[in-house]
């Protein structure tokens, strides 16, 4: 059994909200470390960060403590868990999936066609904004168009490979997982609501826990000393979720 102190953040009653631990048990055989969109913007061997585009981990202080956290944390986890007997499980948008054959066992099925989407309230209004933000055309001549999965946290063969909810909770099941321990980008918008992310996997019925230093949010300049993101990002997983480990935590518990 791995034996960790999870911490979340007590809600009720309102008098008594704090921070509190509970001791946590996982078998490593219907567990799964879960790796969110690690891409490889800014990574070496990946796309170089053009100051033009606001894309991936936005500012250039976030997508290097990125890189660090891939490095220092998420690849040692991953080496811990697959050493214990754990499932490791990668999961990655649809632009990066589908450039991998691995990534497509057990797919979602073709939608019936539904009626018609409605047009636009305001025409040609959230393409401006999107320009706007991310910068023009960002989707077809920014890094964004050009990322891959980092390389160094690449599925081994045999290992869930996914980029739907759907998918990746039957290549779960198949295996007997129920406890998703999830690592990655960005706490506060993917990890939490990219298919395959918390939010999309709850309703399933998982056990769900993260990895509060193997994960950074979408920080920026004024925002970076004290991670906003990720704070608010951790809180809100902490408080509606389930329970947070560090890597150090996770590790030692996956040894001997």
């Amino acid at each position: 059994m791995l034996r960790l102190t999870g911490r979340r953040y007590n809600t009720r009653p309102l008098t008594e909200m704090r921070q509190v631990a509970e001791p946590v048990e996982l078998d490593p055989a219907r567990t799964a470390l879960v790796v969110m969109h690690c891409w490889d913007i800014g990574c070496e061997g990946g796309p170089e960060i053009d100051p033009r585009y606001f894309v991936g981990m936005g500012s250039y202080e976030a997508f290097a403590e990125a890189d660090r956290v891939i490095r220092e944390c998420i690849r040692p986890a991953m080496d811990a868990a697959r050493a214990a007997g754990a499932h490791v499980c990668a999961v990655e948008p649809e632009s990066i999936a589908r450039l991998h054959p691995e990534a497509q066992e057990d797919l979602d099925p073709p939608s019936p066609g539904g009626p018609p989407a409605p047009p636009p309230a305001v025409p040609g209004w959230r393409e401006r904004v999107t320009a706007l933000f991310h910068g023009e055309a960002y989707a077809t001549e920014s890094p964004y168009a050009r990322m891959d999965r980092v390389a160094s946290v690449a599925p081994l063969p045999g290992e869930i490979y996914a980029w739907q909810t759907g998918q990746l909770d039957r290549l779960l099941r198949r295996r007997g997982v129920e406890n998703l321990v999830y690592c990655g980008f960005a706490t506060d918008m993917c990890v939490l609501r990219a298919p395959g992310g918390v939010e999309p996997m709850a309703p399933l019925g998982y056990r769900l826990f993260l990895l509060r230093d193997a994960t950074v949010g979408v920080e920026f300049p004024d925002t970076f000393e004290e991670r906003l993101a990720t704070r608010w990002g951790l809180r809100y997983f902490e408080t509606h979720y389930g329970q947070t480990f560090t890597t150090g935590e996770f590790i030692a518990a996956c040894g001997p």
